[in-house]
């Protein structure tokens, strides 16, 4: 099976390297992006986004964490769990917001997952207060499918999380 790169009309979406770690960290630890996420927070260290980004590095499998890059900048990440229905998850940095980008990512991203892997459908969770995150989800297909509280070590306590499901394309 090839793997990473993805390619689109202006992006690259690539095998994330040790030289990513900082970007990564620096990306995921900012307070505006950490509440939106689930597992990162502005204490967490380098250190500790070293070891996850090398347990979270492709090998072919389900699992990882990709670059994306823009004519050769870092502008974030996306990645994909082992689930069942693997979930999708991504943060561009926001001087780079408003351009389309992230959705022409994920739209990317989606279709390498069903090339690449027999997955029955992929899910994402976005919280009640990133709309635009899940105008991005509609645009490339998700649905809706119900609300429910998770906790994010970026916020003092869970919140309310819109899940959205895509099922593979027939």
């Amino acid at each position: 099976m090839s793997g990473p790169p993805v390619r689109t009309a202006r992006l690259v979406l690539r095998a994330m390297t040790e030289a990513d770690v900082p970007r990564f960290h620096a990306l995921v630890t900012r307070p505006e992006v950490a509440r939106m996420l689930f597992l990162f927070h502005p204490g967490w260290s380098i250190a500790e986004a070293e070891v996850f980004l090398a347990d979270w590095v492709w090998t072919g499998a389900l699992r990882f964490r990709l670059a994306i890059e823009e004519a050769g900048e870092w502008r974030g990440w996306i990645g994909v769990s082992d689930d069942p229905e693997p979930e999708i998850f991504y943060a561009l940095i926001p001087e780079s917001a408003g351009r389309g980008l992230a959705r022409e990512a994920v739209a990317a991203f989606t279709g390498f997952l069903f090339d690449h892997f027999p997955v029955p459908a992929l899910r994402a969770g976005v919280f009640f207060d990133n709309p635009a995150s899940m105008k991005l989800l509609r645009a490339c297909g998700f649905e809706e499918i119900g609300i429910e509280d998770h906790p994010s070590r970026g916020r003092e306590a869970p919140a309310s999380c819109h899940i959205f499901r895509l099922p593979r394309p027939s």
